[in-house]
């Protein structure tokens, strides 16, 4: 059988193409797609082959998906054909259909549309991150560059009871959306004086958490300096290259915390433990705070497009489309 999917068959170059859906594995789901959302900033980066993110090509770009089972492998248990299911689809992508491994498949709860749900991955991948800084009611935070995980672990710091959860960016477009999101302040750090608008913030002390999302090495020395004594720094975006200042006065001077939180690799895989779970908790835990309202998706989404025009757009987001910040891809029929 084959399907429609977006692959990227050399650096920059993305297109719609057909591929092959083969039968699942023993321990893999069959999923029929219903919406994908682009990841744009780990996107950009692999499709583009950034450092620390050169693939072999070709490759398949994207990895937050949600949509209906069809099958399951022999050894799955708790899916059947019918159910709703939101999953971490790496190899799979942006495409009609594919087997995710059933460990990174979670149940969508009702009332829960694919559209939101198609964000799970993502939200999961911003609380494991927030998780491990083990944020305590009344610490102040800040997230670092609001793409769609600095927008939700700005809302999990929130719920999590930082006082103030400060939201930091150079785009003011993304500042509003923050703002939309519960942030308790905005920051603008291209302009001048912001540095002195965080102190003011933080009773001249600097945050005791900051949350690295950007994935810009500068941005991570920039964590560390802004940073409070003993504070704790995490690093949830990938660094596209090397991280290079001055360690002993920004980080080992102040007794700052540096925690490593990659989504996938820094988590355990069977069983969750305090400040440590897995992809499945997780994001089940994520669909019930949409469930509930208490984490927000509509202002992050910037469009929706059908799958006829998914290449296009795709293409536009990846190599032109900078301030985008979430494209869904539904793949239903009109």
């Amino acid at each position: 059988m084959k399907c429609k999917g977006i692959i990227a068959i050399a650096p920059g170059d993305p297109r719609m193409i057909e591929v092959d859906v083969p039968e699942p594995g023993p321990h893999e789901v069959q999923i029929r797609m219903a919406a994908s959302l682009v990841s744009a900033g780990t996107e950009r980066a692999w499709v583009q082959g950034l450092p620390n993110a050169t693939p072999a090509y070709p490759y398949v770009p994207g990895y937050c998906c949600a949509g209906e089972v069809v099958k399951t492998g022999k050894d799955v248990t708790g899916f059947q054909p019918g159910d709703r299911v939101a999953s971490f689809a790496v190899d799979v992508g942006h495409r009609e259909i594919g087997n995710v491994r059933d460990l990174e498949v979670v149940h969508i709860p009702e009332g829960v549309s694919y559209i939101h749900a198609a964000f799970t991955s993502l939200g999961q991948t911003a609380l494991q991150g927030v998780r491990k800084c083990q944020i305590e009611l009344g610490e102040s935070v800040v997230s670092l560059g609001l793409g769609i995980v600095g927008m939700l672990a700005l809302q999990y710091a929130h719920l999590s009871g930082a006082q103030p959860a400060i939201g930091m960016d150079p785009m003011e477009k993304r500042l509003e959306i923050a703002r939309a999101c519960n942030a308790d302040l905005t920051i603008d750090n291209r302009q001048e004086g912001w540095e002195q608008k965080l102190l003011d913030a933080t009773n001249q002390k600097g945050p005791a958490v900051v949350l690295d999302n950007t994935g810009v090495p500068k941005a991570t020395a920039s964590a560390c300096q802004m940073a409070a004594d003993y504070a704790r720094v995490c690093i949830l975006g990938c660094p596209r290259g090397t991280v290079d200042f001055n360690f002993w006065r920004d980080v080992q001077k102040k007794s700052i915390t540096i925690i490593g939180a990659h989504a996938v690799d820094s988590i355990p895989l069977h069983e969750s433990y305090p400040h440590f779970w897995t992809y499945k908790d997780d994001a089940s835990c994520f669909l019930r705070f949409v469930q509930s309202g208490a984490i927000l998706l509509d202002p992050m989404i910037d469009e929706v497009v059908n799958k006829e025009d998914a290449e296009a757009a795709y293409r536009h987001l990846i190599q032109y489309n900078k301030e985008s910040l979430g494209m869904i891809i539904n793949w239903q029929e009109a």
